[in-house]
């Protein structure tokens, strides 16, 4: 992924076809773009729960990929391997001198994978409890290995799980720090902690559904619903430093963009290459899907 504290260049390791250029398609009309903000519109109908900027476009996973991705604007696929069942997130980590990492996030069985063949098993604390499991992923280059900060996203469960207990039960988002070595993984244990994630109101309850490196803290997209996780009344972007205590003020982007945050999902955050902005998807299984380029709106 892009890192704010030293950016370059990367290639694209797991592409079919090479994506060269940006293109931006005609978009269907809907409320009006806020200030700095910049869509990119999907190739195809694709589930957005992870973004990773790669050279040329933005490498996509949703729900249902299991095998493969895409590359936005232009269409390319790019084929996940090792394969993770239920495919939650991406990000590309760069070393200096060129060397480069793919890693993918899989719900379903708690898998981390690489593009150079190391994978790891989550504990069960990290496993899908009542339909919340691993989200989100971010990795940049520790000097030596790489760091790599994985999301358990938390909120309130989904009691029509079985197993499940009544409407109500939430837990607070979780994040495992791993030092990884592409190609083979990790051997030591991981570094746990909580998110004290506020509580935004309105009888709701934050998730995390993905982050980000920001220097030494790290940036989490957090995403509100109620107990029965049908209302999105609250999205912000939250600074935490390694412990999980809250630094500075959210940024609270269903007050910032109004109409336009429209109660969609939001899924995947990553930087751009550049790491002067932030880009974010949505999760929809039908209609109009687009990547949102945007400045960041806390200083």
């Amino acid at each position: 992924m892009a890192n704010r504290s030293g950016h370059q260049g990367r290639g694209i390791f797991w592409l079919a076809v090479l994506v060269v250029h940006l293109s931006f398609p005609a978009l269907a009309e809907e409320a009006a773009l806020p200030p700095g903000v910049v869509e990119i519109g999907a190739p195809q109908p694709l589930e957005i729960s992870g973004v990773a900027a790669v050279p040329g476009g933005y490498a996509v996973v949703g729900d249902g990929t299991h095998d493969h991705g895409r590359v936005w604007p232009d269409g390319a696929r790019w084929i996940i391997e090792p394969q993770v069942r239920g495919p939650e997130s991406v990000d590309v980590g760069f070393a200096p001198g060129g060397g480069e990492l793919w890693l993918v996030l899989g719900e379903d069985h708690g898998t981390l994978g690489d593009s150079r063949g190391g994978a790891y098993v989550f504990e069960d604390e990290y496993r899908e409890i009542c339909g919340r499991g691993l989200e989100g992923l971010a990795v940049r280059w520790g000097g030596g290995a790489w760091d790599v900060a994985v999301l358990w996203e938390g909120g309130f469960f989904e009691p029509d799980r079985p197993g499940c207990g009544p409407p109500g039960e939430f837990a607070k988002p979780r994040v495992a720090l791993l030092e990884w070595v592409g190609g083979k993984g990790t051997d030591g244990p991981y570094r746990s902690f909580t998110l004290d994630v506020p509580l935004p109101g309105d009888g709701q309850r934050f998730r995390a559904p993905d982050l980000v490196w920001d220097d030494n803290r790290l940036l989490v997209l957090l995403a509100a619903t109620d107990a029965a996780d049908r209302n999105f009344d609250h999205t912000w972007l939250q600074r935490f430093d390694l412990a999980g205590a809250p630094v500075g003020a959210p940024a609270k982007l269903d007050e910032i963009w109004g109409a336009y945050w429209d109660g969609k999902n939001w899924e995947g955050l990553d930087w751009t290459l550049d790491g002067a902005s932030l880009v974010m998807g949505f999760d929809a299984a039908r209609g109009r899907r687009v990547l949102t380029v945007f400045p960041v709106p806390i200083p």
